[in-house]
């Protein structure tokens, strides 16, 4: 615990990062004040859809009650999580037994796995950046689970009563759930167990059918669920519309990315780890690149090799089985990012008891001091470099710096440098650090597929400095914007320049007024950004016949939420435009979508100017 608290430390210190921003500085939602039901009910809510993360979103308001935005309590409660979850991995690996009852691991050798565990340089961007809590919570859940089903298992082996443990595993996982969905994993992490350890056994040898039959049914369920309702479902041009690839492409590039987790597990490089794969191009085919093909025989070898040794090296099936398991959401058919470094969380147990299944034939001809120096220096090598990684994440510019650098094809890697330059230039147009902020946003604009990011940079750089915008940057927005797909990525660019306009004096608001229109038929927008791009066209742009469109569209996304319809309306009355108004209402009381008093409406939620 003091191993890993003290080398996560000195990243206690650094900044906020890239999804932080939309989930934490600029969600409204978890910006509690006070510690009541209210605020907490409020911040549960974050997301609007059916499922969201309560759990997590509600730790974020507690943090800000105490602390604001000060990225440092953010980071160490999430250091605290990974502290608990690497003493719950120390728990959960001596409780290993076989069906006799047999520790499959020595303590020592489980208090090394779990130390490497807590200690790799691959967990420091899962610890250290704020918004993956969701991650490391739903885990907290899944090993607590993990526990309650190993203990009810080995009651059931001794002949005892475990099925009320097997519940309570249930419960426990569910609640994760509320964490992230990473949670729905549990089940699955539950058979390798079984299929490894346990293999549906009762006291005497005895099979249990109930267990047979429940893991029967709900892999057929889940089989079922996948090929009728998911897997159509995203196997369609809609599905990916917010990416640059297809499903399928998408599953083609998994067989590269799985390897290349396994690389970073196995041999541990801090600078492998660029933190953005922005730069990561979809494969293809299985020979666009050849990698592709390479990298699936490779995952196929393990497989295979896994079941073959299943019951002479059970510890290593279920290492390859769980770091398998650990992936199947993120490397399945779901329109997610290629790859991230935080999926590997508890994808990176499995592979350390792998290895240790491989190399545990050769510690009985080491000498017990041999093996304590191997373990010693295994835990110091890991803690050194995660020290000083998170001394780097520690240091936002060092950050920055560094992950430009490494990663020099990553448009996101460069906005974040041009960013900390233009902190530090104070918005001065005669500083050098002006010109190194423009120049390193310029350089990132013209990467190959680079996102809206850096035209950001430049107009938000220009606008705070009371400069003019340049043209050709409105015209690599709007060609961006018309050629690729439009995602959350550039979604979350246009609505920070909104957010901008409101604080800056010059600013083409033509320009953007243009931009965002072409939004309309290349995104699908919802009614609180209809709304908002609306009032802006109204308010900068001028241009009432685009803020009309908007606000139909506007009132149209929220036919099921008549209260939203009315509040929009009262909102563009009491701000001055009772025309409009009286034109919107008109429009929707025709369509039926609502009946809308002037007088008696009430603001809806987030439309207030």
């Amino acid at each position: 615990m003091l191993l890993t608290t003290a080398a996560y430390w000195p990243g206690l210190g650094g900044g906020f990062l890239f999804d932080d921003f939309p989930n934490i500085v600029h969600q409204d939602a978890v910006h509690a004040t006070a510690l009541d039901p209210e605020s907490l009910r409020r911040a549960a809510g974050a997301y609007r859809e059916i499922y969201g993360r309560p759990l997590a979103t509600a730790t974020f308001a507690i943090n800000h009650v105490y602390g604001g935005l000060d990225p440092w309590g953010y980071k160490a409660a999430n250091l605290a999580v990974h502290v608990v979850n690497a003493l719950l991995v120390l728990l959960l690996l001596v409780r290993l037994r076989d069906r006799d009852g047999v520790p499959l691991l020595a303590p020592a050798a489980a208090f090394v796995l779990a130390a490497l565990w807590a200690l790799h340089p691959l967990q420091v961007s899962t610890v250290l950046y704020v918004v993956q809590r969701m991650e490391s919570l739903s885990i907290v859940f899944v090993l607590l689970a993990l526990l309650a089903y190993v203990h009810g298992r080995r009651r059931q082996l001794d002949g005892h009563r475990g099925w009320p443990w097997l519940g309570v595993s249930a419960l426990i996982a569910a609640v994760g759930l509320l964490a992230k969905e990473t949670a729905v994993l549990f089940p699955v992490f539950a058979l390798g167990l079984e299929l490894a350890l346990f293999r549906f056994e009762l006291a005497g040898g005895r099979r249990s059918r109930w267990l047979v039959g429940l893991y029967g049914f709900g892999l057929a369920a889940a089989t079922c669920v996948f090929l009728v309702w998911i897997a159509p479902r995203y196997f369609t041009a809609e599905a990916y519309a917010l990416r640059d690839y297809s499903a399928g492409e998408r599953l083609l590039t998994q067989l590269r990315v799985l390897p290349m987790y396994l690389g970073w597990i196995v041999l541990p490089r801090p600078d492998a780890y660029v933190f953005y794969y922005d730069h990561l191009q979809a494969s293809q085919s299985l020979l666009e690149p050849a990698t592709t093909l390479a990298g699936g025989l490779l995952l196929l070898a393990l497989a295979v090799s896994a079941l073959l040794l299943r019951r002479r090296m059970p510890l290593y099936f279920l290492g390859i089985f769980w770091f398998f398991a650990a992936h199947l959401l993120t490397s399945n058919v779901f329109a997610l990012e290629l790859a991230f470094e935080h999926r590997n969380y508890f994808a990176l147990l499995g592979v350390l008891l792998a290895a240790y299944a491989l190399l545990a034939p050769l510690l009985p001809k080491l000498g017990v001091g041999a093996r304590r120096l191997v373990g010693a220096a295994l835990i110091g090598g890991l803690f050194a470099m995660c020290l000083v990684r998170s001394s780097v994440w520690g240091d936002p510019l060092a950050l920055a710096m560094q992950m430009a650098g490494g990663n020099p094809a990553s448009s996101r890697a460069s906005t974040d440098l041009g960013e900390q330059y233009m902190v530090l230039s104070g918005y001065d147009p005669e500083s050098f650090m002006y010109a190194m902020a423009q120049a390193e946003f310029e350089r990132g604009s013209r990467i190959e597929n680079a996102s809206l990011m850096p035209e950001q940079g430049l107009l938000v750089l220009a606008a705070n400095a009371g400069v003019s915008s340049r043209p050709e940057w409105w015209d690599r927005v709007e060609h961006k914007l018309r050629t690729r797909a439009v995602g959350p990525q550039e979604m979350a660019v246009m609505m920070g320049l909104l957010r901008s306009r409101r604080d800056i004096e010059v600013f083409d608001d033509r320009r953007f007024a243009a931009a965002y229109a072409l939004l309309r038929e290349r995104a699908l927008l919802s009614a609180g950004q209809n709304f908002e791009f609306g009032m802006h066209a109204l308010e900068y742009a001028g241009d009432e016949a685009l803020a009309a469109d908007f606000f139909l569209r506007s009132g149209l996304a929220a036919r099921n939420d008549p209260r939203f319809v009315a509040g929009i309306i009262l909102t563009l009355a009491d701000a001055g435009y009772r025309q409009q108004a009286e034109a919107l209402a008109a429009e929707m009381r025709e369509r039926g979508i609502a009946e809308v008093s002037l007088d008696a409406a009430e603001p809806a939620p987030g439309t207030e100017e």
